[in-house]
């Protein structure tokens, strides 16, 4: 079992605002980033910064596109030198996965269900246009992550067939994560149930062997998760305590839980 802890070692910096606003979130993750929406205030933070690397996030456009990535590619192709890079990059096309490939170490790729796609997010793209975009940064050269929210359709679990998908790739990890039910959007008031999220974690883990439960969840479910034997990131304190007092035999890793290992 691993913990994942990435602050202060690893930082979340967004490069831009959100145009997308997809229900769930409106935007509001992206106010506790690092904010560099120029080469230049990219420079500037990482001048200062002395961890391991940084993930590249930041808002979509209606497209589902990630704004400014063209515009920050070749500073962020530089920091790499120095940085792991991890990278949010949302629908590109073949061209701009070489340029994606060439400046960062991996790409966390967002897979949610058909419903959520219209439901939340408002985008007329489909499931296999995520499953093609998560192909083009493959052939690419790139290391992927995909990264999948349970019950992102106004607290649906319906993810199960994304998980089937995913055994027919070579991934990185599998990242899991619940939807939060975050003040002042649609799901302020969304809850899961609990059975369904442990019976749809244990199948996952069964399916997939190198899956884990990502930051964005409510911290609730933790020790349920650890007595499963998931890893996690950012565990609650409840959790840390409870792994002591039960002897479990954990390993922590100060960066994102998407990343297997720096190489």
């Amino acid at each position: 079992m691993i913990f994942y802890i990435p602050k202060p070692d690893f930082i979340s910096v967004s490069i831009s605002n959100c145009k997308l606003r997809c229900k769930h979130c409106m935007g509001k993750y992206l106010e506790q980033m690092v904010k560099a929406y120029s080469p230049d205030e990219l420079f500037k933070f990482c001048e200062g910064f002395n961890g391991k690397g940084i993930l590249i996030s930041g808002g979509f456009d209606e497209y589902g596109r990630l704004i400014n990535m063209e515009k920050m590619l070749s500073a962020i192709k530089k920091l790499k030198k120095k940085l792991f890079i991890a990278i949010h990059p949302g629908f590109l096309n073949e061209k701009e996965a070489e340029n994606v490939a060439e400046a960062c170490d991996i790409a966390f790729i967002d897979l949610p269900s058909e419903n959520a796609i219209k439901n939340v997010f408002g985008l007329k793209s489909s499931f296999e246009d995520y499953m093609k975009n998560m192909e083009i940064l493959i052939d690419a050269g790139m290391r992927v992550s995909p990264h999948i929210t349970l019950g992102l359709n106004y607290g649906e679990i319906e993810e199960g067939y994304v998980v089937d998908r995913l055994k027919e790739y070579k991934v990185e990890k599998v990242v899991l994560n619940l939807i939060v039910p975050t003040a002042k959007t649609e799901f302020e008031k969304i809850r899961l149930k609990r059975e369904e999220v442990i019976e749809f974690i244990v199948d996952a883990k069964r399916k997939i062997k190198n899956i884990v439960i990502g930051c964005m969840r409510p911290r609730s479910y933790d020790i349920d998760f650890i007595k499963n034997g998931m890893s996690i990131a950012n565990p609650s304190k409840e959790a840390l305590k409870y792994a002591e007092d039960n002897s479990m035999k954990a390993e922590f890793r100060n960066y994102c839980c998407g990343i297997k290992e720096f190489k």
